[in-house]
């Protein structure tokens, strides 16, 4: 009985912890449709660029640029994992734009997960905002950022 009992108080206290990280508002991940069709990639709104730089202790920096320009999505030079044109589709979503723009919400609550020493700058200006922000894996909420709010955006982690 206890043992079921801790089994269940575990599993809620997880599932919890796991909401906490992310939004249920559908803007921070691109679905397919609910038909099953893949949503069309494009500009999404966004237009400027932004310069990324990618630092973990073990690896050479990675620095690219990605560009939005309306019909044509630049990435200089190419980094694995990262699509100009998803990109751009990215940045013309609100909650993506508002996470680079204003840094991640001081009242979020975030699970205390370590998702290892990686850290993104990411610096230029999308439809006329001024990016200016770090992001990093520190917390559950953080690692839900560059995993799947940034995803296309940011390369994958290289973690602990």
């Amino acid at each position: 009985m206890y043992v079921k009992t801790l089994s269940v108080i575990l599993a809620l206290g997880l599932g919890l912890g796991l909401d906490a990280c992310g939004d249920d508002s559908g803007d921070s991940v691109i679905k397919p449709a609910q038909d099953g069709s893949q949503p069309a990639l494009g500009g999404g709104g966004a237009i400027g660029t932004i310069e990324i730089t990618v630092t973990h202790p073990e690896a050479e920096p990675v620095s690219y640029t990605i560009g939005c320009l309306g019909d044509t999505f630049p990435l200089t030079p190419e980094v694995e994992g990262v699509s100009g044109q998803e990109a751009c589709t990215r940045l013309g979503q609100p909650a993506v734009l508002d996470r680079l723009i204003k840094g991640a919400p001081a009242d979020q609550v975030c699970t205390e997960i370590y998702g290892g020493p990686d850290e993104a700058t990411i610096t230029g200006e999308i439809n006329n905002e001024t990016i200016d922000t770090v992001v990093k894996r520190d917390n559950g909420c953080a690692i839900d950022d560059w995993d799947n709010l940034l995803a296309g955006v940011l390369p994958p982690a290289r973690g602990v």
